[in-house]
């Protein structure tokens, strides 16, 4: 044991000891770049704190004298405050450069030639001050000849001596440059070198412990691939006594016993996906299920008989190439299509040409989500509705020919309360007058659902003309703001607009499109409080092509019982009042007219979101 506790202390140790004297290489050649760095640092500071300044000072001072100059000779000929005022704003930055390269001298003579700057400057000032008293007194050849003579040589002495400041620092710079440069070199040829041997060191330690470590861990790496790729028969060869003969031997018991555990779950995970696919296949809907691509992944037996598939090579295949129905493509691509927030579940109805004519079908498509919201693929239920739909059909037609026949009689007996109202035939009692008031407005109320049928009747048949025409869906939102002002302001409730600046045009029938946009505000009129805290969102969205548009209200909201059904006809909300229960109906057939889908979010208590999606006009149709 001791022996075995030796070699193993023995590998860390010359482990440890290989990457000690690494460092130690690592960290004497960094210590040397530094002395390197940090030396060129000071020569390079050198020049920007001796020179640099004084450089930066001298050209400033031979700027501002030349502008005094250009002042003087300017007030030769307009003798204006400007020109003085110019000439007094220049001094100013002269004495303020000259301050600053006295407070730099660095280099010999330089202290020297900045007094002599000094003493002929203030000549020069003195100068100029005796020029501007001439101004009145003098003709203009007296005070030319008093610039030449006087001013002038000045000026050219005090230049002449700021350039003679600038050229010594220059040359002060050019020489510690040559130094910097110097350096420089030597500090490179000193790091080549010390990173040379410091490579070379580095990769003798490398090989030596490559021997020892390396190549039993790509022995390692090579056979834990092949079981990541399912073979678990590998087997480590166990050489000598140190860690890595550790290693090897428990990566060899870890081999056999998975290869045991895979032997016994093969046999599980088998029988659990039999009995998966016994209980999909013994659904007595259809059920198809693909991935985000919409690649096919699961079809049961039903599906496979209501779309004639005899082929059980479907997996991974593209959806329209193992069921070419474009209908119900186009159900998968509304969940998969829309953004992450209108993940919801869809349902359309399909028709299938079958033995005994055209079959219906109900498809309820739903999206599969992870647990942080990520959508991974889609589920359709299929339902076979063909008799439903007969059923439905005939209750249409009895619908649509029990309106017709309602229309004549009601007609009738409005004009008729019309003329009693009126009092035509005699005058009312007030009791009179109530009666025939009721039944007024039953009438109304009767005329409302009937012309609701039969909208709702042109609707499912196809027969309703659309005026289809460009349009903005900010251009309903506003007119919504105006329509329903009123009775926002009467229960002092808020309607608030979010419409995207650069929305696309939609081609609708705007009449048909209102109508939906006013019976759901109208809907969530009805059901937010009454108490001043009522808001009502409208807001647009553009993705994929298509515009999703949603009326949301802060209400009492939908109740789960009643939520699927809302689009039903002659279903009725909670606590509904009044109505037939169509309206919603209406809206869901008129969307489905324009090629779009409509659909609700609400939980009780916390309000109610209706959304409806219509297609966008392509770039060259919006023109």
């Amino acid at each position: 044991m001791f022996n075995n506790f030796s070699m193993k202390k023995s590998l860390k140790l010359k482990i440890i000891f290989a990457f000690l004297l690494m460092l130690l290489i690592f960290t004497a050649s960094n210590v040397w770049v530094i002395i390197s760095l940090n030396s060129l640092s000071k020569s390079i500071d050198n020049i920007m704190e001796s020179n640099y300044r004084s450089i930066e000072a001298a050209q400033n001072m031979i700027i501002a004298i030349e502008r005094q100059d250009s002042a003087e000779l300017a007030h030769m000929f307009s003798q204006s405050d400007l020109t003085v005022n110019a000439f007094n704003e220049n001094e100013k930055i002269f004495l303020t450069w000259l301050a600053r390269a006295e407070d730099n001298i660095t280099e010999e003579g330089e202290s020297e030639i900045l007094s002599e700057i000094n003493s002929s400057y203030a000549d020069y000032i003195n100068h100029f001050q005796k020029m501007i008293s001439l101004d009145s007194q003098s003709n203009s050849k007296e005070l030319n000849d008093f610039y030449y003579n006087e001013v002038l040589p000045l000026f050219d002495k005090t230049k002449k001596a700021s350039r003679d400041l600038l050229n010594l620092n220059q040359s002060s710079m050019l020489a510690k440059k040559d130094f910097a440069h110097a350096t420089a070199k030597n500090a490179t040829i000193s790091t080549l070198f010390m990173s040379s041997i410091s490579i070379i060191l580095g990769l003798v330690v490398v090989t030596v412990l490559s021997n020892k470590i390396v190549k039993p861990l790509y022995d390692l790496i090579d056979k834990t691939k092949k079981i990541s790729e399912g073979n678990y028969h590998q087997k480590l060869t166990v050489t000598g006594d140190d860690e890595i003969a550790e290693l090897a031997k428990e990566y060899n018991i870890m081999a056999a016993k998975l290869v045991y555990y895979d032997e016994t779950n093969i046999n599980n995970l088998m029988e659990e996906k039999n009995k998966s696919e016994a209980i999909v296949n013994s659904i007595s809907e259809g059920i198809i299920v693909t991935d985000d691509q919409y690649r096919v992944k699961t079809i049961n037996q039903n599906a496979r008989v209501i779309f004639k598939i005899n082929s059980s090579d479907y997996a991974g295949r593209h959806l329209l190439e193992v069921i070419y129905n474009q209908a119900l493509f186009e159900l998968f691509k509304g969940i998969s299509e829309n953004p992450k927030n209108y993940y919801t579940p869809k349902y359309g109805d399909i028709e299938i040409l079958g033995e005994n004519g055209l079959e219906y079908f109900r498809v309820n498509v739903s999206p599969i989500k992870m647990n942080t919201g990520e959508f991974m693929g889609t589920i359709a239920l299929i339902q076979d509705i063909t008799k439903l739909m007969e059923v439905d059909q005939m209750k249409s037609s009895f619908v649509s020919t029990v309106s017709h026949e309602f229309r004549t009689p009601l007609t009738s007996i409005t004009m008729s309360v019309g003329l009693l109202l009126e009092e035509i035939s005699g005058v009312l009692s007030e009791q009179q007058r109530d009666l025939v008031e009721v039944i007024k407005e039953d009438s109304e109320r009767l005329n409302k659902i009937v012309e609701d049928l039969l909208d709702l009747s042109k609707l499912e048949s196809g027969k309703m003309q659309m005026d289809l025409q460009k349009h903005h869906i900010k251009d309903i939102f506003d007119y919504m703001k105006k329509l329903f002002k009123l009775q926002l302001e009467d229960i002092q409730a808020e309607m608030t607009v979010t419409c995207p600046e650069n929305l696309s045009f939609v081609n609708i029938d705007i009449n048909k499109i209102t109508w939906v946009m006013s019976n759901l505000i109208g809907n969530a009129l009805r059901y937010i409080n009454k108490d001043g805290s009522g808001l009502i969102e409208l807001s647009v969205h553009e993705v994929s092509g298509k515009q999703i548009v949603s009326v949301k209200d802060n209400g009492s909201g939908i109740s789960d019982s009643v939520l699927p059904h809302v689009f039903d006809k002659f279903v009725q909300g909670n606590s509904h009042k009044g109505g037939a229960g169509l309206g919603l109906t209406i809206c869901k057939e008129i969307v489905k007219a324009h090629g779009g889908d409509i659909w609700v979010e609400s939980r009780l208590n916390e309000g109610t979101t209706f959304f409806f999606s219509l297609k966008t006009l392509q770039q060259g149709e919006n023109k």
